[in-house]
This record gives structure tokens, sequence and C-alpha cells, in this order.
């Protein structure tokens, strides 16, 4: 089998068939040759080298903000009271805790913590008192 199929006169490269039988459009084959390429180290848009799957697994979890889970939780040790997610948000989000985004992360909190005390059952963190209050465990 030929490692290409036919010169792509429109786009001035080849037309190369994968391993799977799809066409791919080349342009440059240089792309593909990793001889004395060195490795792109990927960086966020701080600046700040990012963490790989790999390297969470092998260090834990990252340093820096706490998930939406964990800051509720906290927030529930330090308060010692049942509250509602609004106010578990709201907290979790003046003591900077966490960084949630998007429309609804209240909400967000609220669908994770069910889903943990679905999953978990009395191992679970949270217990939910009536509709809306939850309490630490």
């Amino acid at each position: 089998m030929n490692a290409y199929k036919s010169f792509n006169r429109k786009t001035g490269g080849w037309i190369c068939a994968t391993a799977n039988g799809k066409s791919l459009n080349v342009k440059d084959a240089a792309r593909f040759v990793r001889e004395g390429v060195p490795k792109k180290i990927a960086t966020s848009a701080k600046g700040k080298k990012a963490v790989t799957k790999i390297e969470r697994a092998k260090g834990g979890k990252p340093q820096g903000k706490m998930s939406g889970l964990d800051a509720a939780h906290r927030v529930l040790l330090e308060a010692g009271r049942p509250m509602n997610v609004r106010e578990i948000f709201e907290t979790a989000m003046r003591h900077k805790y966490c960084n949630l985004k998007g429309a609804t992360p209240s909400l967000t909190i609220y669908a994770a913590m069910q889903r943990e005390i679905a999953a978990k059952g009395a191992q679970s963190r949270f217990a939910q008192i009536e509709r809306g209050l939850f309490v630490a465990r």
C-alpha cells in the first residue's frame, strides 16, 4: 500500500490514508518527524506549567483551589449547622475556597452532593436532613 493516495493540488499537499482507512490531508510532512524536536511543554493562561493526568496521578491533587465538593464539606464543617446549597456556595466563594464558573454553580454543587450521598450512602461526607438542607458528617 502506498504511503499516500495522491497529490492534492488545491492544498499543495498529499491525501494520505490513516491506519483505520480514513483520508487525511497533509501539507507538510515535517510535522510527523520527531527526531531532534523538543517536546513542547503545555502552559496555562497564567504561564504556569500545566499538570497532566499522569503527574496528577503520581502526586495526588494539584495544590491550589479545592473542588466544589471539598469546599462545600469544609464550609459545612466550619459552620457546624445545617445549610442550604446557596449559603454553602456563597460562603465558599466569600472565603475563596474554590472558583466555580458557570450559569448555576450552586446547582452544580447540589447535584454533586446528591450523587455522593447516593453513591456512598453512610460513608458520604454529607447528610441531607430535609429537602435542600445538608450537614457534614
